[in-house]
Formats: structure tokens, sequence, C-alpha cells
């Protein structure tokens, strides 16, 4: 799903909601957009967390993806410059979707990071 290679994917195990934690291995990153490539996703949300651990999070994204009848999801997301900052982790929230399963194909997350000192 990160490694850019389409032939690997995350999908959901049937009932929803499930989540995708993702780090910046101890950085930092400033996040200016947010692209995915998925199929049968309904409604995503997308959180930052700027705390050490993952534990507090807040909503950056929150949409209801169409219904593409089997056709892949891409989606492109801007981030708000005040919500973008500081970012050490990003949880994916998948809700709900358009059949019992779900996938997620890619995410890329851009930006600047800022590496731990």
């Amino acid at each position: 799903m990160i490694d850019g290679d389409e032939k690997t994917f995350w999908i959901t195990t049937g009932m929803y909601p499930h989540e995708v934690l993702l780090g910046f291995k101890g950085a930092t990153a400033t996040v200016t957009k947010i692209r995915t490539w998925s199929y049968h996703i309904k409604k995503l949300t997308v959180e930052k967390c700027t705390e050490a651990q993952p534990t507090k999070f807040e909503k950056i994204v929150e949409t209801e993806l169409s219904d593409k009848a089997g056709a892949m999801q891409i989606e492109s997301f801007t981030i708000n410059s005040t919500m973008g900052p500081d970012v050490k982790y990003l949880k994916i929230h998948v809700a709900s979707g358009w059949e019992d399963f779900s996938s997620i194909h890619s995410i890329i997350v851009e930006g600047d990071t800022v590496e731990a000192s």
C-alpha cells in the first residue's frame, strides 16, 4: 500500500470500521496533500496526531467517496496549511464501504519532513 507496488494492497476483513496507522519514523511532517487509490470505500476519514505516541487524533479529511462500480477510486485531498504541520502519525479510517470488502492500493502523503533531533 505504501511500497509503490500496485500488486500489494490492504483489504478489510468484513465488518466496518477499519483503520490503518501510518508513522513518519520518528520525524514530523508538514502534510500538504494526501492521495489514495482504493476500491469500494464509501466513508473515509483521515486524522492526524502531533503527539509522541499515537493517542490523540484530529480530523483533517472527512469525505464520502463515489461508488465507481468496480473501478479504482482515485482521490486527492489538499490539506489546509493550519491542519498539516507537525504531524507524527496519520490514521486512515474506513467507516463504511459500498461492498462487504474494500481495499486501499496506494496512499501517497505529500509535504516536507523534519528529522527528529
